[in-house]
Order: C-alpha cells, then sequence, then structure tokens
C-alpha cells in the first residue's frame, strides 16, 4: 500500500520527536518539515526536506503533524484543513471548547481527518489493560514533571493534566457531575501545579495531580475497584494488576503486565493516525472526544479560578497572588 506523504508543521520538542517517530512508523512518508524559525532546520535527519514556509509545506504533503504551541492551533489548524490536507494535532485540541468547534466544524467542510495526539490512549501501560477496567470507584493520577518554557502559554491544567482528564473520561464514558479544583502559579504567571476531584455519576472518585514545577518525573494512574486495583506507570509502560485471591498466602495474588514488543506510543499514533486517512477504523482520538477534555479541563480551570479568587480578596494590597497562599 502507497505510504501517505506526512508533513510535520512545528519544530520544537514534539515537533522533533514526531519527525522521528514518522520515520519510524509504517504506512508514513515524512516529505518535509516546517518551523516559522529556519534556525530550526538544524539537526534534522538527513533527507527531510525544510521549509519554513506554510503554503510549501501543505504542497508536499497529503497530512500534517500539528506540533506548535496551543495559541496557535486553531488558526493554523483550519488552514492546514481548508487547503483539503488531514490533520493530526497535538493536544490539546484548542485552548478553547468555541475553538474546538470550530477546527471540527472546518474538518466537516473539507471532508478531511482531523485528530488530536492524546498519546496516553496508546500507551502500553493503558491499552494492555483497558479490557480489565470496570466500574471503578477510585482513581488516583500523579503527572509530575521538570519545567519546560514549552507548553507555558497555556497552564498546566491544558499542559499537562489534559492527559489525565482524557483517560478518566475513556474509563468512564460519562462526564463528571462535580468538579472541585485548586491550583498556584509557581515559576510562571499562569498555574503551575493543580490538583483535580471529580465525581462521577456513578459516584466514583477521582483525584488528579498536575505539575510542571517537580524535580523527577512521574506519570502514574492507580485505579480502584471490586477485588482488584491496577497501578499503571505510564512512563515505563508497566502496570501491576493486584487481585484478591483466597489462594494465596496474603489473600492477594499480583501480575506485572507490560509492553514487551518495543511499543512506542508516539510512533503507533502516527500510524493511527494514516489509517484513518485512508478511511480504515483507527484508535485515535478524534475532535469530539478531544472537545470533551478540553471541557473538562475548562471546569477545572473554572474551579481554581473560584477559589483563587475568594482567597485573593483576602491578600494584602501590592501581594503577588501566590504570596502564602493556602496549601
Amino acid at each position: 500500500m502507497k505510504p501517505t506523504t506526512v508533513g510535520v508543521l512545528g519544530l520544537g520538542r514534539m515537533g522533533r520527536h514526531h519527525v522521528r517517530c514518522a520515520l519510524e512508523a509504517r504506512g508514513v512518508s515524512l516529505t518535509v518539515a516546517s518551523d516559522v524559525d529556519p534556525a530550526r532546520r538544524t539537526g534534522l535527519p538527513d533527507g527531510v526536506p525544510f521549509t519554513p514556509d506554510v503554503d510549501e509545506l501543505l504542497d508536499r504533503c497529503e497530512a500534517v503533524v500539528l506540533a506548535v504551541p496551543t495559541d496557535r492551533h486553531e488558526e493554523l489548524g483550519r488552514r492546514i484543513l481548508a487547503a483539503g490536507r488531514h490533520l493530526l494535532v497535538e493536544k490539546p485540541l484548542a485552548a478553547t471548547v468555541e475553538a474546538c468547534g470550530r477546527i471540527d466544524e472546518a474538518a466537516r467542510a473539507a471532508g478531511c481527518v482531523a485528530a488530536v495526539g492524546h498519546v496516553e490512549r496508546l500507551n502500553g501501560a493503558y491499552t494492555s489493560v483497558s479490557g480489565r477496567i470496570r466500574e471503578p470507584r477510585f482513581v488516583e493520577g500523579h503527572r509530575l514533571a521538570a519545567f519546560d518554557p514549552r507548553g507555558t502559554e497555556v497552564d498546566v491544567v491544558l499542559d499537562l493534566m489534559i492527559h489525565d482528564l482524557d483517560l478518566v473520561l475513556d474509563m468512564f464514558g460519562a462526564d463528571p457531575i462535580r468538579v472541585e479544583a485548586v491550583g498556584v502559579p509557581v515559576l510562571t504567571d499562569r498555574v503551575d501545579i493543580a490538583n483535580a476531584r471529580l465525581e462521577f455519576p456513578s459516584g466514583a472518585l477521582v483525584n488528579l495531580t498536575a505539575s510542571r514545577a517537580s524535580r523527577e518525573p512521574v506519570r502514574k494512574l492507580r485505579v480502584f475497584q471490586s477485588e482488584t486495583y491496577l497501578s499503571l506507570d505510564l512512563h515505563r509502560q508497566v502496570t501491576e494488576i493486584f487481585t484478591r485471591d483466597s489462594r494465596t498466602p496474603l489473600g492477594v495474588s499480583r501480575e506485572t503486565v507490560r509492553e514487551n514488543d518495543g511499543h512506542n506510543p508516539l510512533v503507533r499514533e502516527l500510524e493511527e493516525f494514516v489509517t484513518a486517512v485512508r478511511g480504515e477504523s483507527s484508535r485515535l482520538v478524534g475532535t469530539k472526544a478531544a472537545t470533551r477534555a478540553v471541557a473538562l479541563a475548562e471546569r477545572v480551570r473554572e474551579s481554581i479560578d473560584e477559589r483563587w479568587g475568594a482567597w485573593a480578596e483576602t491578600a494584602l494590597p501590592g501581594d503577588p497572588p501566590w504570596t502564602d497562599a493556602p496549601s
């Protein structure tokens, strides 16, 4: 089958990962890479053409991976779709629900695929056990990262927590009925660490923490359900499953599940993208699911703003809003 010609627009950290993985992905022919900064052509793999011009990129490919800052997703996403090119957008789909809707409308008008890089859906720690997650009662997630100026055009909720918001929406198949959240700026003027408590219609609770001001990287989810506890290490792509078992001395059996085939979620994501471009069934996250994640992120941020505003009113005049903020 003829490979799909793909271009990568945006050569920051994630864009360069896409370039590298596109060269490994089956069914993908990387024909061009582009960035507004010509200096970013330095370090591209041999044989990958570079252009700073978006129109030239569109002339060279059938599909585009958009890996620019979130605040440019709508503008460039709609331009790509209007040119009749299929689109894979790095998460989140856009900075607001309204912008997400306009990208979705553009994709429908163009008759093109529009998908979103919620890559944790394809993480081996999740794909290997997602079928064993049934009626969870409590979910706890930690997503911690060292500070990186990349992504600071948005707060940590849209930058990092959005991954876990998407996963729990996929787990429960429903939106939460209650959202309570707190967050504070640390190293930027936006919220850099946040905690959200979500209550779902079943009564299940989810507690998520995201930080981009941490020393050690952590990407873990813990899922508790009747007679089973699943601990997903998304960084190592390993899951441990503890199950009630009267045959064992402690009454609990332990199973470790891991991907053994060199599974690379980003490579898999690109392969799923071109599968969708060919008109075949794909596991890639579409615009509707991605918009739900952005809508939930907005609810988290609204809760943070409500709590922040109430606290900020008691701060002394002239104090920075995070001085002596309650823990």
